[in-house]
């Protein structure tokens, strides 16, 4: 069965109209009336019908009446009946509900999907500089609960307090990651604010005023001075040995399966995408924020050449030189260059030697384009492989695969049973085939066989324990080959 899509689960969640007032002209109204509406409903979540009325009426007087529709009151000229039309709007649309309890007791209820769809809302419209930091706060807290010992011991914490400490690692991560977001968002927003400013003061007041001064240096200090860089570095390594542990992907995966009612596989394989998640973001954090410093930086460079363009090549002294040449048309007008011949400078050049480009040299030169290259494959020595050839050679390859299904098969035959095990000292093999099966268990965990059914195992040698001291290992003969003796468990 196909997992379930995200379309299908919010249909269930929401109705079909909640998302269609943010797709009419009235779209301002409807979200400053929610955005009020939540802030004095407070956490109680209800007003009174006669307080949400008289808000969206002040909500209403602030916007223009030609935004509304004709379901939305844009007939009706008094303000009351345009409120009470607009409120009935809001109910149709999931945002708020009716309730009453009597004849004189009338409540206007926030809808829970209302409130995460305004704090989206509020995180696209963020643009305060401020996030350049809080990101840094974030990512310090979860480092330091990484670096407390034993918060992720499976030994000594139980398999419900394990699964609650990594889900919230994983939720304040999430944070941090889009806050990282919003930080190259914020940067995007000034970088198109520089490319409109209309003179030179704009552009320095944006970027030292308005950007403030050293915030594009935030990042770096937080990551790189600060010494958080280095922090992340030794927590993604600590997720990463308990991600190797078979014992905390047990014990992981019995928190998961005793709080979320999962089988045994669902969970096993739950627990293992957790710890690989939380593994890849904090991996990807520091090329995360290498991108901001990188956006950052060419914001100001882009500050630094709209401000010379807008100085130099804009400024005073291009202006001196147009007026000088109109001057010279208009005392000039109808003459010959030959007849300045004779005549003396207007003014004498203060650089030792100088060039003036003139005619077909002062024009355009177009960039030399190179020719194309020519990409293809040429014929080798040995002329060109057939199909047949090629064919035969792919198959090769893949018989020569260190696949997961070819260790599963080979498990399932020499351990039919779960929970039976085999050594090296027991196994009888002839072909390079069952070699690279043989090798393949080594490799890999669990698979799928061929019943659809996922085979585990685990692979357990003297090398383990005495790692040190090779003279102590034993050593069978399979396949005209000599290997170090280990046993294979299944477990599934």
């Amino acid at each position: 069965m196909p997992p379930e899509t995200l379309s299908s689960r919010l249909n269930r969640s929401v109705p079909v109209e909640f998302f269609r007032p943010l797709a009419r002209p009235s779209a301002p109204i409807y979200v400053d009336c929610a955005d009020r509406l939540i802030d004095e409903a407070g956490e109680t979540g209800r007003l009174s019908h006669r307080e949400t009325t008289e808000i969206i009426r002040e909500i209403l007087a602030r916007h223009p009446l030609s935004l509304l529709a004709e379901d939305e009151g844009a007939a009706l000229r008094d303000a009351r009946q345009r409120a009470g039309q607009f409120f009935n709007r809001l109910i149709a649309a999931g945002w708020l509900e009716d309730q009453t309890l009597g004849l004189h007791e009338r409540w206007a209820v926030i809808t829970p999907g209302l409130r995460p769809l305004m704090r989206m809302l509020r995180d696209l419209a963020e643009d305060r500089v401020a996030e350049l930091k809080t990101f840094a706060d974030t990512l310090r807290g979860l480092c330091q609960t990484l670096e407390d010992r034993g918060v992720l011991d499976p030994r000594i914490n139980e398999p419900d307090q394990l699964r609650s400490t990594l889900n919230d690692l994983s939720q304040r991560l999430e944070r941090a990651i889009e806050q990282l977001h919003a930080v190259e968002k914020i940067v995007t927003g000034f970088e198109q604010r520089q490319r409109q400013t209309a003179t030179a003061a704009d552009t320095l007041n944006l970027l030292y005023e308005e950007f403030g001064q050293g915030q594009h240096m935030v990042c770096y200090d937080a990551l790189r001075r600060g010494g958080l860089l280095m922090r992340i570095e030794r927590a993604r390594s600590a997720i990463s040995e308990r991600h190797d542990d078979p014992i905390m992907r047990e014990r992981l995966a019995e928190g998961l399966r005793n709080h979320y009612g999962y089988d045994d596989s669902e969970s096993y394989d739950l627990a293992v995408s957790l710890l690989t998640r939380l593994e890849r973001d904090l991996g990807g954090l520091k090329r995360r924020a290498e991108a901001i410093d990188l956006r950052m930086a060419a914001f100001n460079r882009l500050s630094q050449q709209r401000y010379r363009y807008q100085t130099e090549l804009r400024g005073r002294r291009p202006e001196i030189v147009k007026a000088y040449c109109d001057s010279l048309n208009t005392a000039h007008a109808g003459g010959r260059f030959s007849e300045f011949a004779g005549q003396p400078a207007d003014f004498a050049p203060r650089c030792v030697e100088t060039r003036f480009f003139f005619g077909t040299e002062s024009l355009f030169r177009p960039r030399r384009s190179k020719a194309p290259v020519d990409l293809t494959f040429g014929a080798s020595g040995g002329g060109r492989q057939s199909p047949d050839d090629v064919l035969a050679a792919w198959k090769e390859r893949q018989r020569l695969a260190l696949t997961p299904q070819r260790a599963a098969r080979l498990v399932a035959r020499l351990v039919p049973a779960k929970g039976g095990g085999v050594s090296t000292e027991e196994i009888q093999l002839e072909t390079t085939d069952d070699l690279l099966d043989l090798l393949a268990i080594v490799a890999y965990q669990h698979a799928p066989s061929l019943t659809g059914k996922r085979v585990r195992w685990s692979v357990d040698g003297l090398r383990r324990r005495h790692g040190l001291e090779p003279q102590i290992l034993e050593h069978d003969e399979i396949a005209g080959h000599r290997i170090e003796r280990f046993s294979v468990a299944r477990e599934a």
